[in-house]
């Protein structure tokens, strides 16, 4: 299995952003073309700096994809003393970088994203140059290159790279397809580049392969968009017509985009909020809001995911509850509180850190994996190191190392 834009839409329709797929067919040519002129070649590192999922970003996806290049998973610096211990720092440099020139990362990031990607992203490629869409042939690619470049957390650990063959990627969120809903007829909403696997395995990738309507909505780095208007204007296109599927990176953005809509929708909508334990608070969002919460459980290097747990507005929620197996894509087995997880692409199992046991079907956490933070001052406040999924341990700690070393 090698990914295609013939993956896309299972080959009976498509539409991203309005724009259709023989459009987006000639947007991933010419993505292909900049690539090779800028001498990109298989086996090359890429870093998609596009921070809105619209066509360019999907566009960009695939023309890696089909030339045998690897894309990689971007975080962003929390603070100065951070930049050296983000993603990219520690496990690249990438040896390009696409962007598009009409857009303002400051509206989401800092200038600390720009310097980022200025010192570890490589040559740059502007995606709205001029430039040839007939389509190119690079170096053949096979089911077992590597596709997806991602990282383990660094919670716990060193973080390190993982990477996802071709045919991983599409076992994967083939299996993910159903696991999340997302069916033929599904609108699905693709907010801001989450920075994590997850995101494209769970969220992206599956539905593409299998839905129909898809649309781009910028999510900012924070949840603020009270002064947004191109925010505010989408929002309120969402309540007209409400998307079935979406994924949010944290709670602050799901309260912020929840609350600034501001009312239930006209039918459920669907939210991915990942890794998050769903507690009582959320069924009461459920119910206010017509909505159904899915959260996941597995690590990059273990599985994408293990458990789903679904809160909705009949939901009785269990304390501390990760939900139950979503199938039987993975062998798994608790071991000392430890689940070990077994696959048949793997040559050895791979075990979670934390203690989980098992209680009538769900799998319920005991105790999280221990985070060494020794120089923690007191009072620190984290909120800069946690704007994705979870806390970014690994820029955490190397941001406490500096500043250490200074005093």
């Amino acid at each position: 299995m090698i990914i295609t834009r013939n993956i896309i839409g299972a080959g009976r329709g498509f539409i991203y952003d309005r724009t259709e797929t023989p459009e987006i067919s000639r947007q991933i040519n010419r993505v292909k073309n900049l690539l090779w002129n800028a001498g990109a070649r298989k086996g090359d590192l890429v870093t998609i700096n596009i921070m809105v999922v619209d066509v360019s970003h999907i566009a960009s996806i695939f023309a890696c994809a089909e030339l045998g290049m690897k894309i990689f998973i971007l975080d962003s610096p929390a603070t100065k003393e951070s930049l050296p211990f983000t993603k990219i720092a520690l496990h690249g440099p990438s040896d390009f970088h696409i962007y598009s020139s009409q857009e303002d990362t400051t509206k989401i990031y800092d200038g600390l994203h720009d310097e980022m990607i200025k010192q570890y992203g490589g040559i740059g490629i502007d995606i709205m140059q001029e430039t040839s869409d007939n389509n190119i042939n690079g170096e053949l690619v096979y089911p077992n290159d590597p596709f997806l470049v991602s990282s383990t957390s660094g919670t716990t650990k060193p973080s390190r790279p993982v990477l996802f063959s071709h045919q991983e990627v599409m076992e994967i969120s083939k299996r993910n397809i159903e696991i999340f809903w997302f069916g033929h007829d599904a609108k699905v909403i693709h907010s801001r580049n989450l920075h994590h696997a997850s995101a494209i395995l769970t969220h992206l990738f599956p539905a593409i392969m299998n839905s129909y309507s898809h649309s781009s909505f910028a999510l900012g780095h924070d949840g603020s968009h009270e002064e947004d208007i191109d925010y505010m204007i989408g929002l309120r296109d969402l309540g007209k017509n409400p998307p079935s599927n979406i994924m949010l990176p944290n709670k602050k953005v799901l309260y912020d985009f929840l609350e600034t809509f501001g009312g239930a929708f006209k039918r459920t909508v669907n939210i991915n909020m990942c890794g998050f334990v769903l507690d009582k608070d959320f069924v009461d969002l459920a119910r206010e809001y017509n909505v159904c919460f899915q959260s996941h459980y597995g690590s990059i290097d273990t599985a994408i995911p293990l458990l789903i747990n679904r809160v909705d507005k009949d939901s009785i929620v269990i304390p501390n509850s990760l939900g139950v197996l979503c199938d039987d894509f993975y062998k798994t087995t608790l071991e000392k509180r430890r689940m070990k997880v077994e696959h048949p692409l793997w040559d050895a199992p791979r075990y979670m850190d934390d203690e989980l046991e098992l209680f009538d079907g769900e799998y319920i956490l005991m105790s999280e994996r221990k985070v060494a933070l020794d120089n923690l001052p007191e009072g620190f406040d984290i909120s800069p190191f946690a704007h994705d999924t979870k806390v970014n341990y690994e820029q955490l700690r190397g941001h406490l190392n500096v500043i250490a070393k200074r005093v």
